[in-house]
């Protein structure tokens, strides 16, 4: 609700960058043969456009909260979801077996499924990266895609076993936190800012990204009965930390990976619940949305500055 609101107080700028990533929604971009519900189930996304235009004018110093470069917005804008919709086709491509999206993601992908840089999407979104106004925004690009490939890396492993409370922040951290810096990081630049307010952006949108991902585990998990859902990510905050707590959490999961039914699901919400792991999840949003708000620190005061705030701070309210 905060980022619909936020997109409605942007109304200027958010629509050229809605109309591009509605015509991505629609497929125009993607590669053949991929429908675009693979990838944007749910809608088009508010919040990484939201970013790069309120980092963008956050990062004007010389006119805080002023004119804002609506081209180079939404390329950083198209170049981010590209980047997030990479990472969810790679995800998809890797997921439950015999599954209708992952059987869409592996025709796109081929052989090439676990290198996220062999793929168009990702070629694509460096393309844009090069035409960008600023031309630091394509090493943040590559910064990005080094970050993701990692993560990927981290989630494939653990695919295999269980995973530890630090290794589920970590990626966390590799995906959302990642794109999301990139979004802030890349909207400073398009207004020129100083380094110290770009990296004073990029940490605030890192701590965001990974909030909001701890968000979305919270939310899929607390769902409990959408057992296809809660396989679909390669692994949950809470649950990781619940399974060090109690091995039969592990166990759960497990039995949920290889049959996705609601019993099991509702019996690992439930195990997760009792060993803390909704709680310990709950306090590491907290966390990251205060974190958030101190990366501001040495943004100057502005309209801008401060709709950021309240974003961080709705997201630690959520918690």
């Amino acid at each position: 609700m905060e980022v619909e609101r936020l997109a409605h107080e942007l109304k200027g700028p958010i629509g050229a960058i809605d109309e591009a990533l509605a015509s991505l929604s629609k497929g125009e971009g993607l590669p053949p043969g991929l429908e675009p519900e693979v990838i944007f189930a749910g809608g088009v996304p508010r919040v990484r456009p939201v970013l790069v235009v309120l980092a963008s004018r956050a990062g004007n110093t010389v006119a805080p909260g002023g004119a804002t470069d609506h081209d180079g917005a939404a390329d950083v804008a198209y170049v981010a979801e590209l980047l997030q919709s990479a990472i969810r086709l790679h995800d998809l491509a890797l997921g439950r077996q015999h599954g209708r999206r992952r059987r869409a993601a592996r025709r796109v992908l081929g052989g090439a499924a676990h290198l996220l840089g062999a793929h168009h999407l990702t070629l694509r979104a460096l393309e844009i990266a090069r035409r960008a106004p600023a031309p630091e925004i394509l090493g943040d690009a590559l910064d990005a895609l080094r970050e993701v490939s990692e993560g990927q890396a981290l989630g494939e492993t653990l695919r295999a076993r269980p995973a530890t409370g630090h290794e589920a922040h970590q990626l966390a951290e590799g995906h959302t936190g990642a794109i999301f810096a990139f979004s802030c990081r890349a909207g400073g630049r398009l207004s020129g800012a100083p380094r110290p307010v770009v990296t004073g952006l990029g940490r605030y949108g890192r701590h965001v990204g990974v909030a909001v991902h701890l968000a979305e585990d919270l939310a899929v998990l607390e769902r409990g009965d959408d057992a296809v859902q809660l396989v679909s990510r390669p692994t949950l905050y809470p649950v990781a930390v619940a399974g060090e707590r109690d091995p039969r959490v592990n166990e759960l999961w497990r039995q949920l990976c290889g049959t996705p039914e609601a019993k099991i699901a509702e019996a690992l919400r439930a195990s997760v619940r009792d060993a803390g792991g909704m709680q310990a999840a709950r306090e590491a949003l907290a966390t990251e949305a205060w974190a958030a708000r101190k990366a501001l620190a040495g943004v100057d005061e502005s309209p801008a500055r401060e709709a950021l705030d309240r974003l961080a701070s709705a997201l630690g309210r959520a918690a």
